[in-house]
């Protein structure tokens, strides 16, 4: 892909292409009559004459650049009597037709006239003209069209990538508002009842457990959280100041156990059990529990 900095690149297409032009009319001068060659060579000098001064003065000369080939080419290829010269309109077609609309509608307008003029008697011909002249400004239109079905495209993407961006991190900031939640929830909890099996009771209630036993343990086999997902039990162990204990969250589905948010709080709330419970006695080591639900 050429990158065009400036306008430099246009200017210099536009001015080889009307140079090329010109050079093609002085080589057709010759077929012309001696009569009226030096007023068609005149025309030529002051078409390529304004082709290089506005090339060299491009910014003042804006609607001039717009007009000098729909005023001077077909002109030209009236005054030659060349029926095919009405083909050199077809590259000022189109490069006129991505920047000036109207001096491409002029240009095609005016081709077909010329076509219709010098093929009215050769239909087959005249058909073929009238169908360059026509699709020589929508071909040029085509690159436009494909760069801005791609621009819109990328803009399309840039969205879909900026929306799925926008839930990810929607999803998360809600993940995190719920988790502070349950933090500040376990934390007041904690703050306002004296009793262990009152807090548990409102954890039971808060994340919808079924029942809630502490177990003592003299020992523990570990101090991971072991999840049991065919009956859907959390267990989770606790050290005490005397002693330890297994903290046992019955769920009402195994299910619940996917929930990551759900497993943590549960464990909070398990590990807060020792801010309570200081310790058990020997002789209730072994049996004694506290049951919730």
């Amino acid at each position: 892909m050429i990158i065009i900095q400036g306008g430099i690149m246009i200017r210099e297409v536009f001015f080889g292409v009307r140079f090329l032009i010109s050079l093609y009319f002085v080589l057709l001068s010759f077929t012309v009559d001696q009569s009226e060659r030096g007023v068609f060579m005149s025309i030529i000098a002051v078409y390529f004459s304004l082709s290089a001064i506005i090339y060299f003065k491009n910014e003042r000369l804006v609607l001039p650049n717009k007009f000098i080939d729909t005023l001077f080419t077909p002109l030209l290829s009236f005054l030659s009597e060349n029926p095919y010269s009405i083909f050199s309109l077809l590259p000022i077609i189109v490069l006129h037709t991505p920047r000036s609309y109207a001096s491409s509608l002029s240009l095609t307008t005016l081709g077909i006239l010329l076509g219709i003029r010098n093929f009215s008697d050769q239909p087959i011909e005249l058909f073929s003209v009238l169908i360059l002249m026509v699709t020589a400004p929508v071909s040029a239109l085509i690159p436009d069209f494909i760069s801005a079905v791609k621009r819109e495209r990328e803009v399309s993407e840039n969205i879909k990538r900026s929306y799925k961006r926008l839930m990810k991190d929607y999803g998360r900031w809600e993940r995190d508002r719920k988790e502070l939640g349950d933090l500040l929830f376990l934390f007041d909890s904690c703050t306002t009842t004296p009793r262990v099996e009152d807090f548990l009771k409102k954890v039971k209630e808060r994340y919808s457990v079924r029942r809630i036993h502490i177990l003592p343990k003299r020992e523990l086999e570990s101090e991971a959280t072991y999840m049991d997902r065919e009956r859907g039990i959390l267990s989770v162990p606790v050290r005490l100041e005397d002693g330890n204990a297994v903290v046992m969250f019955e769920l009402n589905s195994p299910f619940q156990l996917n929930d990551d948010l759900l497993v943590r709080s549960l464990e909070r709330a398990g590990k807060m059990v020792s801010l309570y419970i200081e310790g058990f006695t020997d002789d209730t080591s072994l049996g004694r529990a506290i049951n919730i639900g």
